[in-house]
């Protein structure tokens, strides 16, 4: 077994927005906890939350954009303290918000390097399940209008990895949803994937689909190749760059598989090799609007420029560190919030998975703040400007 017990994440703080900060910890004792935020002269908003003990994280908003912020979470016997600063919005008005989650493995029953790692809870709601259940209502709560599921909605190919997809989905069926393929959904052949999916009928994408939302083109693409693990984009890109040309706002590109900058995997799994992934993101970036490329398939939380193209991974929900992916979108740009999932019993898995690969994926996985928080200002060129929380006035940190 390559696992290792770990002491609990300090508490921490794990994301900001430009109206918000996120605060996460591996053990608090039962009980009340308070969040406030205090800034300017004499503001303050506070959160109050009644705590079953141990992992969690907590989120505190309405604050105002690029202002330097003053937290401080109380407990029964402790209190914690961040100095630290909202993003910059974007210019103009805000124009909608929505959500990402990838790597579900809705089915799997264990977890790590050697698939030993199994749920020390006797929670009856499967891991995977309960997880993405809790990530995509928080994403729900927070005011998504859309959601994009990035591929490995199922650990296997098989009927009842479908059936608990099915579940899931169904039970919003008031949010919009994108439903991308990733290498587990085709892990056979491709050929037993549901014309549709759960009673609302969600279908994968096959190819390209686009769907507008205001302010933003939400291009879900499929780089599978079904029995392997690693991805193409060879099959869709003449008809996701004859899309992108014929846009004329910003565009988010929603795929599986990672664009690797080698043609071999410097990190495990392998996605869709260079040169390909070079010559396909040097294909994007020479479009005549702002495109941001986001995956999953990784489990982690990364974000790199190609030329002026934003390229972002983010991490699972149903392993450590747990997350989902808020998008806000103004008519001058688009920010990134990568949120841990607050519910319990969700935190309580995702935390006892730190311990995989021993230990390191505790490390691994997260990627800084800097990679999961960020501002993206639409410029009159036809560019955009990354802002990091550094440059926001916060600290960099895991």
């Amino acid at each position: 077994m390559i696992t290792k017990l770990l002491p609990p994440t300090p508490l921490q703080l794990w994301a900001q927005s430009c109206t918000s900060v996120q605060l996460a910890w591996g053990a608090l004792p039962h009980g009340p906890i308070e969040l406030s935020a205090s800034f300017g002269d004499g503001d303050t908003r506070q959160v109050r939350r009644l705590h079953p003990g141990g992992p969690g994280a907590m989120t505190i908003g309405d604050l105002p954009s690029a202002t330097k912020i003053q937290l401080e979470l109380s407990w029964e016997g402790g209190q914690g303290q961040f100095q630290t600063a909202t993003l910059p919005a974007p210019p103009g008005e805000h124009l909608c918000r929505f959500a990402t989650v990838s790597d579900l493995h809705l089915g799997a029953e264990r977890f790590g390097l050697l698939k030993t790692m199994r749920d020390p809870t006797d929670h009856p709601v499967p891991h995977p399940l309960r997880c993405a259940t809790a990530a995509v209502k928080e994403a729900s709560d927070w005011g998504a209008e859309f959601l994009v599921i990035k591929g490995d909605a199922v650990n296997h190919e098989q009927p009842g990895n479908f059936a608990m997809l099915g579940h899931l989905v169904d039970r919003f069926p008031d949010l919009p949803m994108m439903l991308i393929p990733g290498n587990h959904d085709v892990d056979a052949s491709g050929a037993n994937i549901p014309l549709a999916i759960g009673k609302r009928e969600l279908p994968y994408v096959r190819n390209i689909h686009a769907v507008q939302l205001r302010g933003i083109n939400i291009v879900g693409v499929d780089t599978t190749v079904p029995g392997s693990g690693y991805g193409s984009a060879e099959r869709i890109k003449g008809d996701l760059l004859d899309h992108l040309s014929a846009q004329s706002g910003p565009v988010f590109v929603a795929l599986h598989h990672q664009l690797q900058q080698g043609r071999l995997p410097r990190y495990w799994p392998p996605g869709i090799r260079a040169p390909h992934s070079d010559l396909f993101l040097d294909a994007v970036d020479a479009q005549p609007v702002p495109v941001l490329v986001s995956s999953g398939h990784t489990h982690r939380n990364r974000s790199r420029l190609h030329g002026t193209t934003l390229v972002s991974e983010v991490a699972s929900t149903k392993d450590w560190p747990g997350v989902w992916a808020a998008y806000d979108v103004y008519e001058g740009g688009i920010t990134q919030t990568v949120r841990r999932i607050e519910h319990p019993p969700s935190a309580q898995w995702n935390e006892h998975s730190r311990g995989a690969v021993w230990g390191v994926w505790s490390m691994w996985s997260p990627g800084s703040r800097t990679d999961r928080s960020l501002t993206h200002t639409w410029q009159e060129s036809g560019r955009w400007r990354l802002t990091s929380p550094a440059a926001a006035g916060g600290s960099r940190g895991a």
